[in-house]
């Protein structure tokens, strides 16, 4: 995960995924709303909402990870 745009495509495509497979099948609106323009909007707002929080921690993860081996390159380089 070198770039930003990365991490902005893995993370769409990972909320995308998820919403197909939350989505009711048989779609008969007793859930929420009863008109498909409830389910739109709640769909939508709930995609930029995950979308965000999934950006976000791998954005931290990658941090993480990075610090990390930075942290393994000092230890073994230190020792020689």
């Amino acid at each position: 995960m070198k770039s930003r745009k990365t991490v902005f495509m893995i993370a769409f495509l990972v909320n995308t995924f998820f919403v197909l497979v939350s989505t009711p099948y048989d779609f008969g609106l007793n859930f929420f709303g009863d008109s498909i323009a409830a389910w739109v909007i709640y769909y939508v707002i709930g995609f930029v909402l995950s979308y965000y929080v999934t950006y976000i921690f791998m954005w931290v993860l990658k941090i993480l990870v990075n610090l990390s081996c930075e942290h393994f390159k000092e230890i073994n380089n230190g020792g020689q």
